[in-house]
């Protein structure tokens, strides 16, 4: 849906500071009523464009990786992009910086009483000529937002922050860590199906078939009331690895912009593919441990020395307290032929946390 409304760049001020000063209360009433007042077709237009700056710019929803740029009054413009029946601005924060404003808020758009367009904006208005104007605007809207995560299908309080816990521990090899959050999970809600993904990474890891079924057909009893992205990852968790797939291809449809669906999915893929599949999670989440870890074992495979270093160099110096990172990194120089580099990063992943055994062992039988 295009707005004309905007969105726009909170950045530089190009009014001049004579200009003369704001109250909060005039510009609590400009910003709202000149968004609330895009509405009427043709007779939109003109106080519209009346509420605009000639020095302008505006951000549309820089989540797109898009540039600011001037803005460009339309002369055609017949008042048909304001098709919308109401505007509802709810203003969070007006900041005062004397003859400017800094305007915080949020915008959505009604059609027959439904919401249709959510916007965050973030905008600067000031006054030239007694006028009130908006001379930069940014924001993004809420269905550029990805919604395409494994989210928890629970309604426990607090739920989400644990969940994430959990999650960050999957991710980061801290098995242990995730099957206690996983546990307390199953507990305190006994009707979450994905509680259980702690519990299954867990025994996954350690080989646990007996564990691992045991789980995960608890898990799928659990399934009424849980998504088709949780569903088809609990059921990826099999020893079967082409039912597993087949299920990880499934889960990344409903879930793609999952970090850790991308991670469990590319692991099974050759080194070129899985570059592509992890490719998106990292732009979406460059410091993120799995994602790095991932894709330095994968560009390692691919035979890209040099890539697989920038990863584990990220992964460490982002995630400085979690042992896997050093442990990785350790690989990674045993694999370019630094037995000295590979020796201090195996002991660096056991001294962060003395679980690390296997990291010790490594490092003494350099």
């Amino acid at each position: 849906m295009k707005k004309y409304i905007v969105i726009g760049l909170c950045g530089s001020l190009l009014a001049s500071c004579m200009q003369p000063g704001l109250s909060e209360d005039e510009v609590r009433e400009f910003a709202t009523s000149h968004i609330e007042n895009q509405i009427g077709y043709a007779d939109a237009v003109e106080p519209y464009y009346a509420g605009l700056s000639d020095d302008l710019k505006v951000w549309n929803n820089p989540v797109w990786k898009n540039m600011p740029r001037d803005y460009e009054k339309d002369p055609d413009n017949d008042g048909s992009y304001f098709y919308e029946d109401s505007i509802k601005v709810t203003l969070h924060d007006v900041y005062m910086m004397g003859s400017h404003a800094n305007v915080m808020g949020t915008i959505q758009w009604y059609i027959t009483g439904v919401n249709t367009t959510y916007r965050n904006f973030s905008g600067i208005v000031t006054k030239e000529e007694g006028q009130m104007k908006w001379t930069r605007f940014v924001g993004a809207d809420h269905h550029t937002l990805s919604k395409g995560f494994l989210w928890p299908s629970t309604e426990m309080e607090g739920a989400l922050g644990a969940y994430g816990a959990m999650r960050s521990a999957m991710m980061d090899l801290e098995f242990e860590k995730a099957k206690a959050i996983s546990d307390s999970l199953v507990e305190a809600d006994p009707n979450w199906a994905t509680a259980h993904l702690g519990q299954l990474q867990y025994y996954w890891m350690k080989r646990d078939v007996e564990g691992l079924n045991r789980t995960r057909e608890i898990a799928e009893s659990k399934l009424g009331s849980a998504s088709r992205a949780e569903a088809h990852f609990i059921k990826s968790y099999t020893t079967d690895r082409e039912v597993g797939n087949r299920h990880l291809e499934q889960a990344l449809i409903y879930a793609p912009a999952d970090p850790m669906v991308r991670v469990w999915y590319a692991w099974g893929q050759e080194a070129e593919k899985a570059i592509d599949i992890m490719q998106l999670a990292w732009e979406r989440f460059p410091e993120q441990g799995g994602i790095n870890n991932m894709m330095g074992y994968k560009y390692m495979a691919a035979g890209n020395m040099e890539k697989a270093k920038q990863h584990f160099e990220i992964y460490t110096r982002a995630n400085a307290d979690v042992p896997n990172a050093y442990d990785s990194y350790g690989e990674y120089y045993l694999n370019a032929g630094d037995t000295a580099m590979a020796k201090e990063m195996y002991m660096k992943a056991y001294e962060t946390d003395t679980n690390w055994t296997v990291s010790k062992e490594r490092a003494e039988n350099l």
